[in-house]
C-alpha cells in the first residue's frame, strides 16, 4: 500500500507523519496493518487537536470531519479547479483561434476527460494539487515563451498526462521562442 503524506498537512496540523498515518489508515479502516505497523502515536494529542475522538478500542476510535474533509475534495469540486484554469481558447498570432475545451465542466465534451482524470486521481486531493500547480507551470512557460497557440485541447492533455513533463518545472526555465516566417 502507497500512502502520500502531504508535508503540509502535516505543518497545518502540528502532527507527525506517525500521526497522520494512523488517522489515514484508521478512516479507511485498515486495523490489522495499524497494528502490524506499531505506530507511535499520540492520541490525546490527536483528541485534543480534534482530529480523532478515541474509544475504547481501536475498532471504536473515530477520525474526525476535521481530518477528512482536509485531505479529501469532492471529486467535482477537483474537476472544477482544474477547469477553472484550463484555458478555454487560445489565440494565435495572426488572430486564429482553437477551442481547448467546453465552457460547461458538466458537458458531453468534457465527460471523457473528466473519467480519465478521476481514475487517475483516485480521490487523492495531493495528486490533484501537483496536476493543478502542473498545470499552472505550463501555462507560465507557454506564456513567456509566446506558445500558449499550441497547448494540446483538454481531453489530449488529460489522456496523455501531459501534466508530467511540467511537474516541478518553473517558468524561469529559459526557452527560446519559436520562430516561423511567413513566405
Amino acid at each position: 500500500m502507497i500512502v502520500e503524506i502531504s508535508t503540509e498537512t502535516l505543518k497545518d496540523f502540528g502532527i507527525s507523519a506517525n500521526d497522520y498515518l494512523y488517522l489515514y489508515l484508521l478512516s479507511n479502516k485498515y486495523y490489522e496493518v495499524i497494528v502490524e505497523l506499531n505506530l507511535d502515536v499520540e492520541l490525546e494529542d490527536l483528541q485534543t487537536k480534534g482530529l480523532i475522538k478515541i474509544g475504547e478500542e481501536l475498532q471504536s476510535h473515530t477520525v474526525r470531519d476535521k481530518f477528512i474533509n482536509y485531505n479529501r475534495l469532492p471529486e467535482d469540486q477537483m474537476w472544477s479547479e482544474l477547469l477553472s484554469y484550463f484555458p478555454l481558447k487560445v489565440s494565435g498570432n495572426r488572430g486564429e483561434v482553437r477551442v481547448l475545451r467546453s465552457k460547461d465542466a458538466e458537458s458531453a465534451n468534457n465527460s471523457q476527460a473528466k473519467k480519465k482524470y478521476l481514475a487517475y486521481l483516485k480521490g487523492s486531493t495531493l495528486r490533484h494539487k501537483e496536476i493543478v500547480d502542473a498545470l499552472k507551470n505550463e501555462l507560465d512557460i507557454r506564456n513567456k515563451s509566446n506558445s500558449l497557440f499550441y497547448m494540446q485541447m483538454l481531453n489530449t492533455w488529460v489522456n496523455q498526462r501531459t501534466w508530467e513533463k511540467y511537474i516541478d518545472l518553473k517558468a524561469d526555465v529559459t526557452t527560446t521562442p519559436r520562430v516561423t516566417r511567413q513566405l
